[in-house]
Parts: structure tokens; sequence; C-alpha cells
């Protein structure tokens, strides 16, 4: 029972041992194989019996992102393992793209993490101390184990990728010194008895207060058809270097980026504009010839046409956010409200997937944060006739940006508010630029109460999106 295989083994049975002694399950016999009604003593033994053949497990593991309105959006990497006597290997995914295999491989009383990335082209080794790194999936089910027979509550029976399951949910507060909002949830079939769908949900997403994470290990297979050589490390394609992604990336980035020059920034600068930004209740500004007006739920795009508004979009988060500071992030769930005045027709659509409209003021937030990354500071010029300090930052410090793309953001120097937001970024065949300016910003306006409203004529007709 000391190799990797028995203490599987152990850890499976002995977690359904003391689901039997779960208070809350009501009492009973066992009969038409309800196994969880009857006695831990029997459908243990029995499990450890049907455990002891297992020589491998495979599992996939997802992570979906839950927005404060309560909308998720499932993650495109995922990861599927494989996990032996006493190795494990860990292939990532973007979408249907296989990314990198890791080979966790014991070394003494470590464990040696060999990789190759096939979107960066290369390979290496790191050395993790204690045995299975941190992913080993089946530790998740050992951590459950002394905490079984505090859980919650029993989530009933559920049908789980065609198999019927049996549940449960436990507080994480209840192991360690984790918050109250971590719940940990398990199903198991009835009919193997083994762990089908396990998840950890509430997790905080770093930098981000309004998201949390939820992981989920699903598509367990106790009899996989794995080759002898899957968790021996392969050798790299041809043309692979030995290096970390990191490393690799730092260097692509200064190659095609060329160097990066920072700006002295007062200190507390950063955090003043967003203790700014926070206090407002309402704002609007203009975008070209469209003027856009937000609030904390709901924002508004009048775009006229010959001088008179042709459209207008209304854009509702589908659950209001609670009262506060002004922070928002990028993935609610929203219902927009198009009115075409010309055509006399309207279109209501919800965005629920994973490229929601963005509330204004992410835009803003995400740009205004910028001035840590300046290029150049700017302490004192007159903008629209308005006493500010700005500053320029290159769009290359983050993402894939182009050298040349440039955001150029003016300040009140009374308020700390945005005064005039610039884009400037280069055309295609290096000839010249583009600018894209948010100017005539009005913070706090005085608005009618049904503004943010959608109204649409009686007589128009409604179109499908």
């Amino acid at each position: 029972m000391n190799t990797r295989t028995g203490r599987l083994v152990r850890a499976a049975a002995v977690i359904l041992i003391v689901l039997g002694g779960i208070a809350f399950w009501p009492p009973g016999n066992g009969k038409n194989n309800q196994w969880w009604l009857g006695s831990p003593a029997v459908w243990g033994q029995e499990l450890l019996a049907t455990l002891d053949t297992v020589t491998a497990v495979t599992c996939r593991e997802r992570t979906i992102v839950v927005a404060a309105d309560g909308s998720q959006i499932m993650g495109d990497t995922w990861d599927r393992f494989y996990v032996s006597s006493d190795s494990y290997r860990r292939d990532i995914y973007d979408g249907n793209a296989l990314r990198e295999i890791q080979w966790y491989v014991p070394d003494g009383n470590d464990m040696i993490q060999h990789y190759v990335r096939f979107d960066v082209k290369c390979y290496g080794a790191l050395r993790h101390g204690g045995s299975f790194g941190v992913h080993d999936p089946i530790k998740r089910i050992q951590s459950y184990v002394e905490h079984l027979n505090e859980a919650d509550q029993l989530l009933g029976e559920q049908i789980i990728d065609g198999r019927k399951c049996i549940g449960f949910e436990i507080s994480a507060a209840k192991y360690g010194s984790n918050p109250e909002t971590w719940l940990d949830r398990i199903w198991f079939d009835e009919e193997t008895r083994l762990p089908v769908r396990i998840e950890q949900s509430g997790r905080p997403v770093t930098g981000d207060t309004t998201r949390t994470f939820t992981t989920i290990q699903d598509q367990f297979d106790y009899a996989p058809q794995v080759p002898a050589d899957a968790f021996l490390p392969q050798e790299p394609p041809a043309g692979f270097i030995n290096a970390h992604p990191d490393d690799i990336r730092t260097a692509r980035d200064k190659q095609v980026k060329g160097e990066m020059i920072f700006a002295q920034v007062p200190e507390g600068l950063k955090g003043r504009i967003a203790a700014a930004l926070k206090a407002v209740d309402a704002g609007s500004y203009c975008e070209g010839s469209a003027r856009i007006c937000f609030r904390k739920n709901a924002w508004r795009n009048d775009r006229p046409y010959a001088g008179e508004t042709r459209y207008t979009l209304w854009y509702v988060l589908k659950r209001a956010l609670p009262e506060g500071p002004f922070e928002l992030t990028g993935s609610l769930g929203v219902t927009e409200t198009l009115v075409d005045f010309a055509e006399k027709t309207y279109r209501i659509i919800d965005h629920t997937g994973q490229w929601p409209p963005r509330h204004p003021v992410v835009h803003i937030f995400f740009v205004a944060g910028l001035i840590d990354r300046a290029d150049r500071f700017y302490e004192s010029a007159e903008i629209d006739g308005v006493e500010c300090f700005g500053f320029d930052v290159s769009a290359k410090k983050y993402g894939d940006n182009p050298d040349g793309a440039i955001h150029r953001v003016w300040f009140d120097a009374a308020t700390s508010l945005p005064v005039r937001m610039e884009l400037h970024w280069p055309d295609s065949d290096g000839t010249g630029a583009s600018t894209i300016t948010q100017e005539q910003f009005d913070w706090d306006p005085e608005l009618p109460e049904d503004f943010f409203t959608p109204q649409i004529p009686p007589d128009f007709k409604q179109v499908e999106e």
C-alpha cells in the first residue's frame, strides 16, 4: 500500500468509508443499490477490491471564470492528466491545439518536471520539492478525506456524463484559513462508487475583486489505455531549444519591440487617479461623432448621421452590481438594445458569451492604469482650457501591439479625472497613423432618471440578431 497505486486505493476507499458517517445522510440499509445508505464497512471493502486493480487514472481539468453578475466564461486552456503508480503527465491545450506536455518523474525525494512547449518551441526541466508537485488530481481527492464528515449538504442524485451520481458539498473554510465563500463539491458514480467530478468554486481571480474562478476535474477514467511510454519524457522536435518559455518570450519581445523606456512618475499618483474614478456616479464623453454616457449598471451610445441621431444603443448589466466604489470587470453579462431611427427597427441581444460589450469605465481604468509604465510624464499642460498633467505610454508594453502604437492621456490637475484620451495607431503600410480620441469628458452630469432605460418607438419593427 506504499506504492502510488496503493495510496490511490487507500485514499478513495477512506473517502467512501468516511462518507458513510456523514451526519446529514439519511439512515438506510443500502437496498435498491443505494450503497451510500448501507453499511460503510461492506461497500468500503468492495471498493478496496475494485481499486486494487487500478494502475493508472486520467482526467480533464478546466477553469471557469464567474463574473459579478453570475455569468460564466469557460477558459480556452484546459489540461489532461495521466497518473500512474509513481509518475504523472500533464497535457495542456489551448482550444484544440496542444500547447505543452509536462512529465513529472520521481528523483529521490523530489520530482523533476520535464516539459516541451510547442507554441514557443522550447524544452527543459525543473525540480520540484516533494512528490507529484502541486497538480496531482488524486491529491485533491485525498485532501477531502479528513473533512468529509463535516460536509455541509448532500447534493443528491445527478446525471453527469451519462452516469447517475451522488455528491456532496463542503465549505473550504472547514480546512485551513479559507473564506466561507470557497466551496468544494464532489460526485461519485453510483455504480462504480468512484469519483466522477470535483469542483472547487469561489476562488478569487488575482487582481480582480469582482470575479472568481471554478476549477473542474472530470472525465475520470480508472482503466485507461495508456501506452507504457506515456510517462517517459519525449525527445523535443528538431529545432526546439533548451530554455524557459518566459526567457523565450522576453527575448522575442525585445527583438520585436525594442528597448523599453520608463519615465519617473510621482509616487501615489496612480492610486489617486483610481480613487477619483471609483468615486464618480456617472460620466460621458465623445468619441468621434458619437456620445457615450454611463452609470454603474448601464451605458448608452448615441451615434448621429447628417446632424441627426441615427442609432442609439443601450447596454444594461444583466445583474446590478452592489453599492460601493465604481469597480467593474470586462466580462459582465449585458443586454444590448439597438434602435435604428432611419430604418425604424430595433433589436435586442443578450450578451452572455465570452466577449460581451465592455463597460466604458473598464477601458478608462485600464488605460489610466498604464501610468506606472509611462514612456514620458507631463507635469503640466493646458488641455481644452483645463490645467492638466499627462503621460505617453507605448502600447507595445502590453499584448502583441506594434512599435509606434501610443496612448496619450491627460488628467484634470484638480480632480485627477481624465480630460482627453488618445490612441495613435500606425498604419499597416507604415506611411502614417490613425488616432482614436475620447474627449469632452463630463463627470457626474445631470441625466434624466430614465436616460439609460431603452426607449423603443411603438411603430418600430423588431429584427433578429
